[in-house]
């Protein structure tokens, strides 16, 4: 199953299989493909890095990353939010290309803050994905 497949299962179709970098279900709920090796630690808990401002600056000649500055907003509003975690073939190639995601399990966003000019959500749980849809 390829990843624009698995987020048209889960209810958050893509907008653009080739720059959407997440999707928006019905009920409003956000569901953002993250990189598994831009987790980090914070104030004891663990983090998925969500912008890149150092990559993408405000990144207007980039879809996708208008696009997740969009989502980000919304999860600052109050949406919920889940994560696919995925992997990277080489994560120092740009762009990068996924070798896998996690079809199982979604993870649950917490807390969204800002650390050095970026934004990062809380990895609040892992939720297996037929609980999540």
């Amino acid at each position: 199953m390829s990843l624009t497949q698995f987020f048209a299962k889960i209810g958050a179709p893509l907008k653009n299989s080739r720059w959407s970098w997440g999707g928006v279900r019905e009920d409003g709920t956000i569901i953002l493909r993250v990189w598994q090796d831009r987790k980090i630690k914070h104030d004891g808990a663990h983090y998925m890095q969500l912008s890149h401002l150092q990559k993408y600056g405000e990144g207007q000649d980039n879809l996708g990353y208008m696009e997740r500055l969009e989502h980000i907003k919304l999860i600052q509003n109050g949406a919920k939010c889940y994560m696919v975690m995925c992997l990277a073939k080489d994560s120092a190639s740009s762009p990068r290309e996924i070798q896998s995601f996690n079809k199982n399990n979604l993870f649950l966003g917490g807390k969204l803050c800002e650390i050095d000019s970026d934004w990062f959500i809380e990895i609040a749980a892992s939720i297996p994905v037929q609980s999540a849809t």
